[in-house]
């Protein structure tokens, strides 16, 4: 059986993430983009809400290639999130938080445009749920562009899809 490199890696740290989890999931299910092109890093930072379970009932059913990792607590995202960097092997790779879900074209659309275009990194469209969430930015769509000459800056949020060779080219990692 050939094994083929997935086109992105969405990575999920999950902490204490129950009942949000189930809709975040539920999204990357619904994804447009076939889910052969997609595997899922879900690291469990020491939930004792279920979550960690759930996360493996996930992996059991889910249609694309997905990795349970559980740790004890780390004290924040940068831990969950570095685990799943390093264990992600798609071309592209997505932090999704646990508390935060997909419309159903983000990954499609989000590919396409950085395969289109060579881009590095893609922020796609956020809106806030019982949240604001910035406005500026998207007043167009941009293929290129860098961070003088946008608004990017004002979303310095992990929630962007980033080429995973551009990150380990650099040894990039959260602190």
């Amino acid at each position: 059986m050939t094994v083929t490199q997935p086109d992105v890696s969405v990575i999920i740290g999950a902490y204490e993430a129950m009942p949000y989890l189930v809709k975040c999931l539920e999204s990357v299910e619904a994804q447009t983009l076939d889910p052969a092109r997609i595997e899922v890093i879900a690291v469990d930072d020491g939930s004792k809400d279920g979550t960690g379970e759930y996360l493996e009932e996930f992996a059991e059913r889910a249609a694309m290639a997905v990795t349970v990792i559980r740790q004890a607590n780390s004290g924040g995202p940068s831990g969950p999130r570095n685990v799943g960097l390093d264990k992600a092997r798609g071309r592209y790779v997505f932090f999704l938080d646990a508390d935060d879900y997909f419309g159903p074209e983000a990954l499609e659309r989000m590919v396409a445009m950085a395969d289109e275009h060579g881009t590095d990194v893609v922020l796609g469209k956020v809106i806030g749920v019982n949240r604001n969430a910035p406005k500026s930015m998207w007043g167009k769509n941009q293929p290129r562009t860098d961070v003088f000459s946008s608004q990017i800056k004002f979303t310095l949020s992990a929630q962007k899809l980033f080429r995973r060779e551009l990150l380990t080219r650099h040894d990039m990692h959260f602190d």
